[in-house]
């Protein structure tokens, strides 16, 4: 009897492991078809979407809030937004969270995480003046990353400064990238020498040299100064951005540098992040319609990059 029991439950536990995890990606769509209901709303309101980063302070790198910062009020977040000055820039000259929005930064908001992954702050500081932060899963479409991985120049919907409207996306809203997901980050942080975690869940650091395949191939520093989606408020590369030039799920690492240009750029993190997913297969997509399509991993990577574009022009497969 007990040998039969104990079959039973063998064959029950995958069921069950299933269910739960069909249950966390329909919550998962479901989070992106809030946000993309909230951006649709913002847009109405404001007369164009959010950028990816602010990036109107002086130093502009310190001037990071991101799309998920400004969707606040519409969002029902008013318990943080109220707690917000978005006047002010993120980061103060101490490079801390300015102080009447540190309260904000902190908080762990439900909307803002995968129930597929941990859903656990990915930093516990003190960092940044605060003693823990609020992470995110969610990322905001850069464009294809083929410019180096810059946001200031990128080709999608969401980069740097730029306030693009509905009408600019002439490549149609059913066809362009607004946000996807990616897993939180984890290993140590400002590690260095070999790998110190697995891949999906690491990025390597290449200290200002810019982004090229043989460069982040070689990379032998890791997580500087902080794992993957660390803060939901800030807008760059490791946090609430990310592009289409690696496909869904890729086996490679994530790669970060910053951008040593004079001028407005100087500084600011330029990186190649993948969408990355905990479900089995692939990733969540919001497209700029509102819907959101589960894409796999094997999609073309011609069709994925030009899912990512806002007027490229190119035609695009089904997928």
């Amino acid at each position: 009897m007990i040998a039969i029991i104990a079959v039973l439950i063998g064959l029950l536990l995958p069921a069950v492991q299933k269910v739960r995890e069909a249950a966390a990606r329909n919550k998962c769509q479901n989070n992106l078809k809030q946000l993309g209901l909230a951006l649709l709303n913002y847009e109405g309101a404001k007369g164009s979407l959010p950028p990816a980063i602010r990036g109107e302070g002086m130093p502009p790198y310190f001037d990071q809030w991101s799309v998920l910062a400004e969707l606040n009020p519409y969002l029902e977040q008013t318990a943080i937004y109220n707690r917000m000055d978005l006047t002010q820039q993120t980061y103060d000259i101490t490079f801390n969270i300015t102080a009447k929005n540190q309260f904000a930064v902190q908080q762990i908001v439900g909307l803002f995480l995968c129930p597929s992954d941990r859903g656990l702050p990915v930093v516990v500081g003190p960092a940044y003046g605060v003693p823990v932060i609020g992470p995110t899963n969610y990322a905001f479409c850069n464009g294809t990353g083929t410019n180096r991985g810059s946001p200031w120049e990128a080709d999608g919907v969401f980069i740097a400064q730029t306030r693009f409207r509905i009408t600019d996306i002439a490549d149609g809203t059913s066809t362009t990238a607004f946000a996807s997901e990616s897993i939180l980050g984890d290993g140590p942080a400002a590690a260095t020498g070999a790998l110190p975690a697995p891949a999906d869940v690491v990025y390597g650091f290449l200290s200002g040299t810019p982004l090229s395949d043989s460069a982040c191939a070689a990379a032998s520093q890791w997580n500087f100064q902080q794992p993957r989606g660390f803060m939901w408020a800030s807008g760059e590369i490791r946090n609430a951005s990310y592009n289409h030039y690696y496909p869904p799920n890729p086996p490679q690492w994530d790669c970060v540098t910053y951008d040593l240009r004079a001028g407005q750029m100087q500084f600011t993190a330029n990186g190649w992040r993948a969408a990355r997913s905990r479900h089995s297969g692939g990733v969540n997509l919001l497209l700029g319609d509102g819907s959101v399509r589960f894409v796999t991993n094997g999609i073309d990577p011609a069709t994925w990059r030009a899912l990512a574009t806002r007027a490229g022009g190119e035609p695009i497969k089904d997928y």
